[in-house]
């Protein structure tokens, strides 16, 4: 038995490192560490779509609600998240698929994205307090819509 829970424990502990390479820092926010990675939604497939993926960690020592709004923009396609909120608390990290914080954009070339031929923004990008609802801070690091 004891092997087997720390056979669990190793492959849990390596599926949530694994899962956070590649992943580049975007900004800090109240304590709220911000990553994005762009990659194929099926890693071994480069013609499968490209996924936006977002990470969150709270490095801060209260609770907070990040609040935030993901615009997507190639050629004439538009499309955009609507406005999320996520609760992260104190050294807690969310990201990715298993957090829901996974979108899919547009096309599967991942070069589109790196040369600007084809964009990503935040709308909105602010931590809030979660106990009172107050807004901590907001990233200067969007774009308006």
């Amino acid at each position: 038995m004891k092997k087997f829970v720390l056979f669990f424990a190793l492959a849990i502990a390596s599926l949530i490192t694994f899962g956070q390479k590649g992943y580049t820092d975007f900004d800090t926010v109240a304590n709220v560490l911000v990553k994005t990675k762009i990659a194929h939604a099926n890693s071994k497939d480069n013609n499968s779509p490209l996924e936006l993926s977002l990470y969150f960690q709270n490095i801060g020592t209260t609770e907070v609600i990040v609040r935030y709004e993901i615009f997507i923009v190639a050629d004439d396609d538009k499309r955009h998240s609507g406005k999320k909120e996520i609760k992260v608390k104190p050294g807690q990290k969310q990201a990715g698929k298993i957090s829901n914080l996974a979108y899919e954009l547009i096309g599967t070339n991942i070069h589109d994205y790196e040369s600007g031929a084809k964009q990503w923004y935040f709308t909105i990008l602010e931590v809030k307090d979660a106990a009172t609802g107050e807004v901590i801070a907001t990233s200067s690091k969007t774009d308006e819509e």
